[in-house]
């Protein structure tokens, strides 16, 4: 578990996350000592009612825990629903309800299609990119 998290692994309540909270909570310290590679796929670390992956190649299924979401894969959350993604680097990334998310075409690049997301980022772990529709955040340390 991400020390840094701690407490964040159980989703009990919604959230709002706006593009200035987001680049705080990034910049809390990102030197760049981690592979690039480690934002290119996740693991469903929790489901919340309505939850699931868009592969872009197959038809939307439900998600379930320990699921890997990769490029081109997306997760979509419903109504009052909730999920929990993983990175291997133990980047947490909590989706709120209505969200579409997926791990964007480069190293570190994480797409919002819509909704709303917690992103919790280690120490040391490197920068990231954030696109949401037409605003692009980029935090490097």
């Amino acid at each position: 578990m991400n020390p840094e998290c701690k407490g964040t692994m159980h989703i009990k309540s919604p959230f709002i996350l706006t593009i200035a909270s987001l680049a705080f909570a990034l910049a809390s310290g990102l030197p760049n000592e981690v592979s690039a590679d480690e934002l290119k796929e996740a693991q469903v670390t929790q489901v919340i009612q309505d939850v699931r992956v868009l592969p872009s190649n197959a038809s939307a299924r439900p998600a379930t825990v320990n699921d890997n979401v990769r490029q081109g894969t997306a997760v979509q959350t419903g109504v009052q629903s909730r999920s929990e993604l993983t990175f291997k680097d133990q980047t947490i990334t909590r989706l709120g309800e209505k969200t579409i998310f997926s791990v964007g075409q480069g190293s570190r690049t994480i797409d919002l299609g819509s909704g709303q997301f917690l992103l919790c980022v280690p120490k040391k772990a490197g920068g990231a990119k954030v696109k949401a529709g037409p605003v692009t955040a980029g935090i490097t340390g």
